[in-house]
């Protein structure tokens, strides 16, 4: 027996705070990366 998913476009309810967390993280984690690949770069080139 197969499960199927309901045919109503209703999606699952999100926490806006939480997506709001999610999006910082990612930015930051982002930011983070980058600061580190510069400098490294100044430190191989400077």
């Amino acid at each position: 027996m197969r499960l199927v998913m309901p045919a109503g476009s209703e999606e699952p309810q999100r926490d806006p705070e939480l997506k709001r967390k999610a999006w910082l993280a990612v930015f930051l984690g982002s930011a983070l990366f980058w600061v580190v690949v510069a400098l490294l770069i100044w430190k191989f080139w400077g």
